[in-house]
C-alpha cells in the first residue's frame, strides 16, 4: 500500500504536465522569418521594377525615385585598381568619372547623350524625364529585346516631369567592352530610343539604332533619325493623319516638278549607308519665303518617296 502511495505521488507530476501540455501546446515561433522577407521587398519600396542583379559587366549601384524620396542602395560601388609599372608594382585607385544620360524628356524618345565611352569602374547616372522610360539591358544583334540577366532600371515613371527632382539610377561599368541599352516601354525603342557606351569602330551606335527602327519600327523613327514624336512615344490620330496628308502633297509637289534622282553607296564605317541625292530648282520650294535672312544655304526638301523604310 506504501509503495503503490509513493508511486502514485512520483507519477502525479507527469500527469499534471501531460494534461497542460495538450491544453496549452507549444508552438514553434516563426513570425520573425515572414518580417525578413516583407523587409526584402520594402527596401526597394517604390522601385520594385528594378532587376538588383550583379553581373560582371554592369551594376546597379543605387537609385532614386525622385521628389525628394531617400536613395535606395542595391549593391556596393567597387572600387577599381590599377597596377603603377613606373617604379613601382604597387596597386593604386583609378580615378572613376561619372557620365551624366538624360533618358526622354523635351529632347523626345531619345537617350542624351546616346553614346557613352566609361572606363572600368566609371558610373553613369540616368536621369529620368517624361513620359515614362527604361534603361534595359539587350545585345547588339536584337537591339528591342532584353538580355537575360542583364541590367535592368524598370519603369521610372515622371509625366510631364512633375517629379521633381527626377527619378535617377546610378550604375557602374565594370567592362570595356560594348554595351546595349533600350527602352521597353511599347513603341519607343522601334523609333530608335537606344543608347550604347562602349561601342566599336564595327558595331558603331548609328548601326544599333538603325537595327532598332528595322525591327521593331516599322519604317518609324524618333526625333534624333528625323521624324516627328511626342515625349510619351504616341501621335493622336489627329496628328497622324495630318503627317499623312503632309506628306502626300510633298510627294504630289515632287511628282510634279520631275526632279532627276541619282543614287549611290556611301560608306559609313562598314559602308552600310545607302544614299540619295536630288537636283533641280524645284527642290527647294517657295524659295522667296523659305529661308528669308538666312545665310549659308537655299530651304528645301526631299520626297518621302526616296527615304528608305529600313537600313
Amino acid at each position: 500500500m506504501k509503495y503503490a502511495a509513493a508511486l502514485s505521488m512520483a507519477v502525479a507530476p507527469l500527469a499534471i504536465a501531460k494534461a497542460v501540455h495538450n491544453v496549452y501546446p507549444a508552438h514553434r515561433r516563426s513570425s520573425h522569418l515572414s518580417e525578413l522577407e516583407g523587409a526584402a521587398g520594402i527596401e526597394l519600396g517604390g522601385l520594385a521594377g528594378i532587376e538588383a542583379v550583379s553581373s560582371t559587366q554592369i551594376i546597379i549601384i543605387w537609385a532614386n525615385p525622385g521628389n525628394n524620396a531617400a536613395t535606395t542602395t542595391l549593391n556596393q560601388q567597387v572600387t577599381v585598381t590599377q597596377t603603377v609599372t613606373a617604379g613601382a608594382s604597387s596597386a593604386a585607385a583609378a580615378a572613376i568619372a561619372t557620365h551624366s544620360v538624360t533618358v526622354g524628356g523635351a529632347a523626345g524618345l531619345v537617350y542624351t547623350p546616346d553614346q557613352v565611352a566609361a572606363n572600368v569602374g566609371d558610373m553613369v547616372v540616368f536621369t529620368f524625364e517624361s513620359t515614362n522610360h527604361t534603361v534595359t539591358q539587350s545585345s547588339f544583334g536584337t537591339p528591342c529585346t532584353a538580355m537575360d540577366g542583364g541590367m535592368d532600371s524598370g519603369f521610372m515613371p515622371n509625366p510631364d516631369n512633375s517629379v521633381s527632382p527626377a527619378p535617377q539610377v546610378a550604375m557602374q561599368v565594370m567592362t570595356t567592352g560594348p554595351l546595349w541599352f533600350y527602352c521597353k516601354q511599347t513603341g519607343h525603342c522601334g523609333k530608335g530610343m537606344a543608347m550604347s557606351i562602349n561601342p566599336t569602330a564595327s558595331k558603331t551606335q548609328a548601326l544599333f539604332q538603325a537595327a532598332a527602327i528595322a525591327q521593331k519600327g516599322a519604317g518609324a523613327g524618333s526625333a534624333i533619325t528625323g521624324n516627328s514624336t511626342s515625349s510619351a512615344g504616341s501621335a493622336g490620330s489627329a496628328g497622324e493623319s495630318a503627317a499623312a496628308s503632309a506628306v502626300a502633297s510633298a510627294s504630289s509637289a515632287a511628282a510634279a516638278v520631275g526632279t532627276a534622282i541619282s543614287t549611290g553607296t556611301g560608306a559609313i564605317q562598314t559602308g552600310a549607308c545607302v544614299c540619295a541625292v536630288t537636283c533641280g530648282s524645284g527642290s527647294f520650294p517657295a524659295v522667296n519665303a523659305q529661308g528669308v535672312a538666312n545665310f549659308g544655304g537655299f530651304a528645301g526638301s526631299l520626297p518621302a518617296s526616296m527615304m528608305e523604310a529600313a537600313i
